[in-house]
């Protein structure tokens, strides 16, 4: 099936929209909403994505019908029933741009309220991939700031390497073509979106048609993830998925686990329509890693960074139990 819109992301001075499209049928936005559920059908506006006829609203075999809508699009079709209304407040729409040393992601923030149990939420709208967060699980987002989770399961130790202090020339280099790739993958929603989900391998998503990933792009734009040390890291420091709910992290990440924070716009969204709340870290400079609570909790973990030393965040939690120096253990 031919793509009938473009999905282009990349306005006139190069910075990165998070819609679907920078003009077009597909530029649509919470400001500006679409007439016509046609345009949540992902089968006929990604069609390298998919290519049977079913529907795939919102990126999931799925149905709009009058009596029953799938529950695992009820969120994001409540979200646009309300932003037809007008009843959803905009927090941020962060547009995507690189810069010799550093990219930032598109991504659009809103706030509204469920028509189920009236829940006050946030929604993370990214190239047709979205999130959902109860506004209590991220305290900081209105500010610009995610907390995440990682988990380490039986480990008690977390490396990462933070890539602050002097680089050389050849690191440099290769973390500016690690932000051209960056770049070049959030360039088109439909490239974006097969990126942001390939090698997300649930039974949830074995519908996908993955064409492209990451690591195919990196190799078009002469990025080799396994050609030298720092390349590596970088890649796989991207791979990782961080969680956005500290209670999924609870039960999933047993026995360990650490926090982090990162701004909003140094993620991608991932996995979406599994049922999970995952991202990906873009630029690792960026993640900057807080304590876990220093409770009676099993969930505990001794984090430990390869380079440069832990800072305490410049807020504290609701325990007033987050932040700890290099030196501290537990």
């Amino acid at each position: 099936m031919a793509k009938r819109y473009s999905t282009s992301t990349v306005k006139p001075d190069g910075t990165l929209v998070p819609w679907l499209a920078t003009e077009g049928p597909l530029a649509y936005s919470p400001e500006n909403p679409p007439t016509s559920s046609y345009f949540f059908q992902y089968g006929w506006l990604m069609p390298r994505v998919y290519s049977d006829r079913r529907h795939y609203y919102f990126g999931t075999p799925s149905s709009l019908s009058r009596r029953e809508v799938d529950w695992s699009i009820q969120p994001f079709v409540d979200f646009w029933s309300k932003a037809q209304a007008g009843a959803v407040a905009r927090i941020y729409v962060r547009e995507g741009e690189r810069h010799a040393d550093r990219f930032t992601s598109p991504i659009a923030c809103y706030r509204y309220q469920t028509d189920f149990e009236n829940r006050d939420t946030y929604v993370l709208i990214q190239h047709g991939s979205y999130l959902t967060i109860d506004v209590a699980e991220q305290p900081f987002l209105k500010d610009g700031l995610l907390v995440l989770f990682r988990g380490v399961g039986n480990k008690t130790s977390f490396s990462w390497r933070d890539w602050d202090g002097d680089l050389s020339p050849d690191e440099s280099a290769i973390l500016q073509r690690y932000f051209e790739v960056q770049e070049r993958a959030f360039s088109d929603s439909e490239v974006s979106f097969q990126v942001a989900h390939a090698g997300v391998y649930r039974c949830e998503t074995g519908f996908v048609q993955w064409k492209i990933s990451w690591t195919d792009l990196a190799r078009e734009i002469g990025f080799d993830p396994e050609k030298n040390s720092p390349g590596r890291q970088l890649t796989s420091a991207y791979q990782q998925s961080f969680r956005l709910l500290e209670l999924t992290a609870a039960w999933k990440f047993v026995p360990n686990y650490v926090k982090c924070t990162t701004p909003v716009n140094n993620v991608r969204i991932t996995s979406f329509f599994a049922g999970e709340s995952e991202v990906r870290v873009i630029d690792p400079r960026k993640v900057e890693i807080v304590a876990p609570r220093l409770d009676t909790s099993t969930y505990r973990t001794l984090c430990r960074l390869n380079v440069g030393q832990v800072k305490r965040p410049s807020f504290s939690g609701s325990d007033g139990k987050w932040g700890f120096s290099a030196e501290s253990s537990f």
